[in-house]
Protein backbone atom coordinates (compact mmCIF):
# COMPACT_ATOMS: atom_id res chain seq x y z
CA UNK A 1 0.00 0.00 0.00
CA UNK A 2 2.64 2.29 0.79
CA UNK A 3 4.83 1.63 -2.06
CA UNK A 4 1.67 2.52 -3.99
CA UNK A 5 0.46 5.17 -2.73
CA UNK A 6 4.42 6.96 -2.61
CA UNK A 7 4.04 6.00 -6.68
CA UNK A 8 0.73 8.03 -6.90
CA UNK A 9 2.29 11.12 -5.25
CA UNK A 10 5.04 11.41 -7.33
CA UNK A 11 3.45 10.85 -10.52
CA UNK A 12 3.23 13.34 -12.60
CA UNK A 13 -0.33 15.34 -12.93
CA UNK A 14 -1.91 14.01 -16.07
CA UNK A 15 -2.70 16.85 -18.92
CA UNK A 16 -6.19 17.39 -20.25
CA UNK A 17 -6.68 14.90 -23.56
CA UNK A 18 -9.15 15.66 -26.47
CA UNK A 19 -12.44 13.30 -26.10
CA UNK A 20 -12.83 10.22 -28.14
CA UNK A 21 -16.54 11.93 -28.47
CA UNK A 22 -19.09 14.52 -27.86
CA UNK A 23 -20.51 15.15 -25.09
CA UNK A 24 -19.93 15.76 -21.14
CA UNK A 25 -16.47 15.12 -19.76
CA UNK A 26 -16.58 11.38 -18.16
CA UNK A 27 -16.23 10.68 -14.18
CA UNK A 28 -12.58 10.85 -13.11
CA UNK A 29 -11.52 6.66 -12.70
CA UNK A 30 -11.89 5.72 -9.42
CA UNK A 31 -8.92 3.91 -9.22
CA UNK A 32 -6.91 6.78 -10.32
CA UNK A 33 -5.62 8.96 -7.06
CA UNK A 34 -4.85 12.48 -7.34
CA UNK A 35 -1.01 12.85 -6.46
CA UNK A 36 -1.92 15.65 -3.40
CA UNK A 37 -4.23 13.03 -1.92
CA UNK A 38 -1.68 10.12 -2.56
CA UNK A 39 0.68 12.12 -0.79
CA UNK A 40 -1.52 12.83 2.44
CA UNK A 41 -2.19 9.05 2.56
CA UNK A 42 1.45 7.93 2.40
CA UNK A 43 2.50 10.04 4.65
CA UNK A 44 -0.37 9.29 7.00
CA UNK A 45 0.24 5.33 6.78
CA UNK A 46 4.10 6.02 6.91
CA UNK A 47 3.65 8.08 10.31
CA UNK A 48 1.23 5.05 11.62
CA UNK A 49 3.59 2.49 10.82
CA UNK A 50 6.51 4.15 12.70
CA UNK A 51 4.31 4.97 15.84
CA UNK A 52 3.87 1.28 16.70
CA UNK A 53 5.73 -0.50 19.14
CA UNK A 54 6.26 -3.56 16.91
CA UNK A 55 10.10 -3.40 15.99
CA UNK A 56 9.63 -5.72 13.37
CA UNK A 57 7.53 -3.65 11.41
CA UNK A 58 10.16 -1.32 12.27
CA UNK A 59 12.88 -3.27 10.96
CA UNK A 60 10.96 -4.07 7.67
CA UNK A 61 9.65 -0.70 7.15
CA UNK A 62 13.76 0.73 7.14
CA UNK A 63 15.06 -2.32 5.20
CA UNK A 64 12.15 -1.52 2.40
CA UNK A 65 13.15 2.03 2.37
CA UNK A 66 16.53 1.11 1.26
CA UNK A 67 15.56 -1.23 -0.87
CA UNK A 68 13.37 1.16 -2.72
CA UNK A 69 16.23 4.34 -2.46
CA UNK A 70 14.22 6.30 0.22
CA UNK A 71 16.75 6.93 1.75
CA UNK A 72 16.21 10.47 2.64
CA UNK A 73 12.92 9.32 4.39
CA UNK A 74 15.05 6.64 6.02
CA UNK A 75 17.42 9.89 7.86
CA UNK A 76 14.51 11.85 8.50
CA UNK A 77 13.27 9.18 10.88
CA UNK A 78 13.20 10.04 14.75
CA UNK A 79 12.56 7.01 16.50
CA UNK A 80 14.09 4.74 19.37
CA UNK A 81 14.84 2.12 16.67
CA UNK A 82 16.36 3.43 13.80
CA UNK A 83 19.72 3.88 15.13
CA UNK A 84 19.76 0.38 16.38
CA UNK A 85 19.06 -1.10 13.24
CA UNK A 86 21.77 0.98 11.45
CA UNK A 87 24.07 0.23 13.73
CA UNK A 88 23.45 -3.88 13.20
CA UNK A 89 23.54 -3.30 9.47
CA UNK A 90 26.89 -2.32 9.68
CA UNK A 91 28.02 -4.99 11.96
CA UNK A 92 26.26 -7.42 9.91
CA UNK A 93 27.31 -6.32 6.59
CA UNK A 94 30.88 -5.22 7.15
CA UNK A 95 32.33 -5.59 3.68
CA UNK A 96 30.16 -3.58 2.57
CA UNK A 97 30.55 0.70 2.49
CA UNK A 98 26.49 1.13 2.25
CA UNK A 99 25.04 0.52 5.89
CA UNK A 100 28.37 2.97 7.24
CA UNK A 101 27.11 5.22 5.02
CA UNK A 102 23.66 5.51 6.27
CA UNK A 103 25.25 5.58 9.74
CA UNK A 104 27.33 8.19 9.50
CA UNK A 105 24.86 10.47 7.07
CA UNK A 106 22.50 9.30 10.02
CA UNK A 107 24.53 10.89 12.94
CA UNK A 108 25.66 13.82 10.39
CA UNK A 109 21.23 14.49 9.87
CA UNK A 110 21.06 14.76 14.11
CA UNK A 111 23.89 16.56 14.47
CA UNK A 112 26.46 13.74 16.97
CA UNK A 113 29.37 15.19 15.18
CA UNK A 114 31.85 13.18 16.61
CA UNK A 115 30.37 9.59 15.93
CA UNK A 116 29.91 10.64 12.33
CA UNK A 117 33.56 11.55 11.96
CA UNK A 118 34.71 8.30 13.71
CA UNK A 119 32.78 6.48 11.06
CA UNK A 120 33.95 8.34 8.12
CA UNK A 121 37.34 8.13 9.31
CA UNK A 122 37.15 4.40 9.55
CA UNK A 123 35.69 4.20 6.17
CA UNK A 124 38.56 6.13 4.79
CA UNK A 125 41.25 3.82 6.92
CA UNK A 126 39.03 0.28 5.34
CA UNK A 127 40.69 -2.09 2.88
CA UNK A 128 38.83 -2.06 -0.39
CA UNK A 129 39.49 -1.73 -3.90
CA UNK A 130 35.65 -0.45 -4.32
CA UNK A 131 37.13 3.09 -2.76
CA UNK A 132 39.21 5.10 -4.99
CA UNK A 133 41.68 7.17 -3.08
CA UNK A 134 39.87 10.20 -4.05
CA UNK A 135 36.97 8.88 -1.97
CA UNK A 136 39.25 8.18 0.77
CA UNK A 137 40.39 12.02 0.99
CA UNK A 138 36.48 12.94 0.62
CA UNK A 139 35.58 10.96 3.58
CA UNK A 140 38.23 12.47 5.58
CA UNK A 141 37.70 15.96 4.40
CA UNK A 142 34.02 15.11 5.43
CA UNK A 143 35.43 13.92 9.02
CA UNK A 144 37.18 16.54 9.74
CA UNK A 145 34.31 18.96 8.80
CA UNK A 146 31.95 17.08 11.09
CA UNK A 147 34.54 17.40 14.02
CA UNK A 148 34.94 20.97 13.31
CA UNK A 149 30.90 21.63 13.90
CA UNK A 150 30.75 19.41 16.93
CA UNK A 151 29.38 21.24 20.07
CA UNK A 152 32.64 23.28 21.43
CA UNK A 153 34.83 22.22 18.52
CA UNK A 154 38.68 21.82 18.32
CA UNK A 155 38.22 23.02 21.77
CA UNK A 156 37.03 19.89 22.82
CA UNK A 157 39.77 17.37 24.67
CA UNK A 158 38.56 14.13 22.36
CA UNK A 159 37.25 15.89 19.52
CA UNK A 160 40.90 18.34 19.02
CA UNK A 161 42.76 15.02 19.67
CA UNK A 162 40.66 13.39 16.76
CA UNK A 163 40.98 16.61 14.70
CA UNK A 164 44.46 16.32 15.18
CA UNK A 165 44.69 12.95 13.68
CA UNK A 166 42.66 13.38 11.44
CA UNK A 167 44.02 16.59 9.75
CA UNK A 168 47.26 14.41 9.66
CA UNK A 169 45.93 11.96 7.83
CA UNK A 170 44.42 14.33 5.30
CA UNK A 171 48.20 15.32 4.92
CA UNK A 172 49.68 12.10 3.82
CA UNK A 173 46.37 11.19 1.88
CA UNK A 174 47.51 14.55 -0.07
CA UNK A 175 50.64 13.21 -0.59
CA UNK A 176 49.43 9.85 -1.45
CA UNK A 177 47.09 11.31 -4.24
CA UNK A 178 50.53 12.97 -5.83
CA UNK A 179 52.17 9.93 -6.17
CA UNK A 180 49.13 8.34 -7.33
CA UNK A 181 49.18 10.99 -10.13
CA UNK A 182 52.81 11.00 -10.77
CA UNK A 183 53.24 6.63 -11.41
CA UNK A 184 49.85 6.73 -13.54
CA UNK A 185 51.66 7.00 -16.60
CA UNK A 186 54.40 5.47 -15.90
CA UNK A 187 54.42 1.36 -17.50
CA UNK A 188 56.12 -0.13 -14.76
CA UNK A 189 54.17 0.73 -11.94
CA UNK A 190 50.76 -0.27 -13.57
CA UNK A 191 50.67 -3.23 -11.92
CA UNK A 192 51.40 -1.63 -8.70
CA UNK A 193 48.81 1.51 -8.82
CA UNK A 194 45.74 -0.65 -7.18
CA UNK A 195 47.66 -0.26 -3.82
CA UNK A 196 47.63 3.22 -3.69
CA UNK A 197 43.69 3.10 -4.68
CA UNK A 198 42.28 0.52 -1.77
CA UNK A 199 44.62 1.40 0.88
CA UNK A 200 45.65 4.89 3.01
CA UNK A 201 49.21 4.14 3.28
CA UNK A 202 51.62 5.61 5.63
CA UNK A 203 54.33 8.04 4.58
CA UNK A 204 57.44 5.68 4.93
CA UNK A 205 56.09 3.30 2.35
CA UNK A 206 55.06 6.12 0.16
CA UNK A 207 59.10 6.84 -0.05
CA UNK A 208 59.72 3.39 0.21
CA UNK A 209 57.67 1.40 -1.99
CA UNK A 210 57.05 4.73 -4.46
CA UNK A 211 59.16 7.87 -4.66
CA UNK A 212 62.30 6.18 -4.49
CA UNK A 213 62.12 3.16 -6.69
CA UNK A 214 59.89 5.26 -9.11
CA UNK A 215 62.79 8.28 -9.13
CA UNK A 216 59.34 10.63 -8.41
CA UNK A 217 61.67 14.08 -6.97
CA UNK A 218 58.53 16.26 -6.56
CA UNK A 219 57.05 13.85 -4.27
CA UNK A 220 59.71 13.11 -2.17
CA UNK A 221 60.21 16.96 -1.52
CA UNK A 222 56.38 16.50 -0.34
CA UNK A 223 57.23 13.30 1.77
CA UNK A 224 59.99 15.50 3.22
CA UNK A 225 57.76 18.22 4.41
CA UNK A 226 54.87 16.39 5.28
CA UNK A 227 57.12 13.93 7.82
CA UNK A 228 58.80 17.23 9.03
CA UNK A 229 62.04 16.22 8.07
CA UNK A 230 64.47 18.51 6.35
CA UNK A 231 67.49 16.62 5.51
CA UNK A 232 69.31 19.47 3.81
CA UNK A 233 71.82 16.95 1.51
CA UNK A 234 69.05 15.41 0.42
CA UNK A 235 66.81 17.81 -0.44
CA UNK A 236 69.40 19.56 -2.65
CA UNK A 237 69.63 16.90 -4.58
CA UNK A 238 65.98 16.69 -4.84
CA UNK A 239 66.17 20.22 -6.23
CA UNK A 240 68.54 19.49 -8.46
CA UNK A 241 67.06 16.73 -9.63
CA UNK A 242 63.61 18.56 -10.18
CA UNK A 243 65.57 21.36 -12.60
CA UNK A 244 67.20 18.83 -14.57
CA UNK A 245 64.45 16.90 -14.82
CA UNK A 246 62.12 19.94 -16.42
CA UNK A 247 64.89 21.09 -18.77
CA UNK A 248 65.13 17.96 -20.02
CA UNK A 249 61.43 17.12 -20.81
CA UNK A 250 61.70 19.57 -23.57
CA UNK A 251 63.69 20.37 -26.86
CA UNK A 252 61.48 23.60 -27.30
CA UNK A 253 61.31 26.80 -24.46
CA UNK A 254 63.01 25.58 -21.41
CA UNK A 255 63.02 28.44 -19.60
CA UNK A 256 59.30 28.75 -19.67
CA UNK A 257 59.28 25.21 -18.49
CA UNK A 258 61.07 26.04 -15.86
CA UNK A 259 59.67 29.28 -15.23
CA UNK A 260 56.04 27.99 -14.98
CA UNK A 261 57.21 24.77 -12.95
CA UNK A 262 59.02 27.05 -10.15
CA UNK A 263 56.02 29.18 -9.87
CA UNK A 264 53.71 26.19 -9.11
CA UNK A 265 56.84 24.52 -6.08
CA UNK A 266 57.68 27.89 -5.07
CA UNK A 267 54.18 28.66 -3.98
CA UNK A 268 54.10 25.67 -2.24
CA UNK A 269 57.63 25.82 -0.34
CA UNK A 270 58.87 28.87 -0.71
CA UNK A 271 58.40 30.71 2.64
CA UNK A 272 60.28 27.51 4.32
CA UNK A 273 64.18 27.77 3.76
CA UNK A 274 63.80 23.79 5.23
CA UNK A 275 62.67 22.65 1.89
CA UNK A 276 63.29 25.71 -0.78
CA UNK A 277 67.29 26.15 -0.58
CA UNK A 278 67.21 29.53 -2.66
CA UNK A 279 71.29 30.11 -3.35
CA UNK A 280 71.38 26.38 -4.60
CA UNK A 281 67.69 27.62 -6.79
CA UNK A 282 68.90 30.60 -7.64
CA UNK A 283 72.49 28.93 -9.18
CA UNK A 284 70.79 26.12 -10.86
CA UNK A 285 68.49 28.22 -12.98
CA UNK A 286 70.91 30.84 -13.86
CA UNK A 287 72.91 28.30 -15.40
CA UNK A 288 70.17 27.08 -17.32
CA UNK A 289 69.10 30.41 -18.11
CA UNK A 290 73.19 31.55 -19.02
CA UNK A 291 73.47 28.24 -21.39
CA UNK A 292 70.15 29.19 -23.22
CA UNK A 293 70.81 32.66 -23.34
CA UNK A 294 67.54 33.32 -21.90
CA UNK A 295 66.41 37.03 -21.17
CA UNK A 296 68.40 38.48 -18.06
CA UNK A 297 65.98 38.51 -14.91
CA UNK A 298 63.39 35.97 -15.63
CA UNK A 299 64.63 33.93 -12.58
CA UNK A 300 64.50 37.07 -9.95
CA UNK A 301 60.92 37.91 -11.27
CA UNK A 302 59.42 34.15 -11.24
CA UNK A 303 61.09 33.64 -7.68
CA UNK A 304 59.60 37.24 -6.73
CA UNK A 305 56.17 35.70 -8.08
CA UNK A 306 56.37 33.23 -5.31
CA UNK A 307 56.74 35.38 -2.29
CA UNK A 308 60.52 35.65 -2.33
CA UNK A 309 61.50 39.25 -1.44
CA UNK A 310 63.56 41.80 -3.45
CA UNK A 311 65.86 42.08 -0.80
CA UNK A 312 66.57 38.51 -0.13
CA UNK A 313 67.38 37.97 -3.90
CA UNK A 314 69.73 40.93 -3.90
CA UNK A 315 71.55 39.09 -1.40
CA UNK A 316 71.71 35.68 -2.96
CA UNK A 317 72.38 37.09 -5.86
CA UNK A 318 75.56 39.57 -4.67
CA UNK A 319 76.96 36.38 -2.84
CA UNK A 320 76.37 33.94 -5.87
CA UNK A 321 78.34 37.24 -7.87
CA UNK A 322 81.17 37.46 -5.22
CA UNK A 323 82.55 33.85 -5.65
CA UNK A 324 83.50 34.52 -8.69
CA UNK A 325 82.87 30.61 -10.06
CA UNK A 326 84.35 30.33 -13.14
CA UNK A 327 80.99 28.51 -14.75
CA UNK A 328 79.69 31.79 -16.23
CA UNK A 329 83.22 31.91 -18.14
CA UNK A 330 82.77 28.35 -19.48
CA UNK A 331 79.05 28.72 -20.24
CA UNK A 332 80.39 31.29 -22.36
CA UNK A 333 78.89 34.89 -20.44
CA UNK A 334 81.19 35.92 -17.74
CA UNK A 335 78.87 39.11 -16.94
CA UNK A 336 76.11 36.78 -16.77
CA UNK A 337 75.40 37.18 -13.06
CA UNK A 338 76.36 41.47 -13.36
CA UNK A 339 73.62 41.47 -16.24
CA UNK A 340 70.85 39.91 -13.54
CA UNK A 341 71.89 41.70 -10.96
CA UNK A 342 71.26 45.19 -13.22
CA UNK A 343 68.02 43.84 -13.68
CA UNK A 344 67.27 42.99 -10.25
CA UNK A 345 68.40 46.74 -9.04
CA UNK A 346 66.48 48.16 -11.87
CA UNK A 347 63.68 47.23 -10.80
CA UNK A 348 64.02 48.54 -7.36
CA UNK A 349 65.32 51.90 -8.73
CA UNK A 350 62.11 52.06 -11.20
CA UNK A 351 59.82 51.28 -8.78
CA UNK A 352 60.70 51.60 -4.47
CA UNK A 353 57.31 50.15 -3.41
CA UNK A 354 58.39 46.73 -4.39
CA UNK A 355 60.18 46.63 -1.10
CA UNK A 356 57.92 47.63 2.31
CA UNK A 357 58.56 50.87 3.84
CA UNK A 358 60.18 49.69 6.72
CA UNK A 359 63.40 48.13 4.96
CA UNK A 360 63.39 50.73 1.85
CA UNK A 361 65.49 53.31 3.37
CA UNK A 362 67.72 50.60 4.65
CA UNK A 363 67.45 48.39 1.17
CA UNK A 364 68.44 51.49 -0.81
CA UNK A 365 71.54 51.72 1.29
CA UNK A 366 72.37 48.41 0.13
CA UNK A 367 72.16 48.88 -3.63
CA UNK A 368 74.02 52.18 -3.59
CA UNK A 369 76.80 50.27 -2.32
CA UNK A 370 76.60 47.54 -4.50
CA UNK A 371 75.55 49.41 -7.52
CA UNK A 372 79.62 51.31 -6.74
CA UNK A 373 81.06 47.71 -6.01
CA UNK A 374 79.99 46.77 -9.44
CA UNK A 375 81.03 49.90 -11.42
CA UNK A 376 84.66 49.84 -9.91
CA UNK A 377 84.74 46.23 -11.07
CA UNK A 378 83.16 46.78 -15.05
CA UNK A 379 85.48 50.53 -15.18
CA UNK A 380 88.35 47.70 -15.35
CA UNK A 381 87.49 45.63 -17.98
CA UNK A 382 86.77 48.45 -20.69
CA UNK A 383 85.12 46.23 -23.77
CA UNK A 384 82.03 47.14 -25.71
CA UNK A 385 79.69 45.19 -23.74
CA UNK A 386 80.62 46.07 -19.69
CA UNK A 387 80.62 50.12 -21.34
CA UNK A 388 76.90 48.88 -21.60
CA UNK A 389 76.73 47.65 -18.69
CA UNK A 390 78.13 50.99 -16.92
CA UNK A 391 75.74 53.44 -18.47
CA UNK A 392 72.88 51.28 -17.19
CA UNK A 393 74.47 50.92 -13.75
CA UNK A 394 75.18 54.68 -14.08
CA UNK A 395 71.50 55.19 -14.64
CA UNK A 396 69.92 53.17 -11.74
CA UNK A 397 72.77 55.07 -9.24
CA UNK A 398 70.90 58.20 -10.11
CA UNK A 399 67.69 56.88 -9.45
CA UNK A 400 68.83 55.49 -5.92
CA UNK A 401 70.42 59.28 -5.46
CA UNK A 402 67.13 61.10 -6.25
CA UNK A 403 64.89 58.84 -3.71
Amino acid sequence: MLHTLLQAGSAPPTSPSVPTSPGPPPPPTPAILPPDQATIWAEQVFQLMLSSSDQLLHVTLYQWLIENKYIDKLLNIKTAHIEDFLKRGAVQHPETLAMFDLLWKYYEKTSQYVPAARILAKLADRHSTELSLSGRVQYLSRAIMCVKSSEGGSANRAAGELLHHLEEKMEVARVQLQVLEAVSGKPEAEGQVGRLNSDLLDITTLYQDWAEPYQLWECKLAILQCAGHPDQPLVNTIWTNIIEQQENSTNQNKVLALSNKMETLGRQYANSSKYFPLELIVRQLEVVSCRERGEAGWVPSCLQTTGVSLPRLLDVYNRLYTTKDSIWLTLGDSLHILKVLCSLLQLFATDPSLVSPGERRQFMVVCQDAVSTYLGELYQKQTQETSGLVARFRDIQAKLDRM
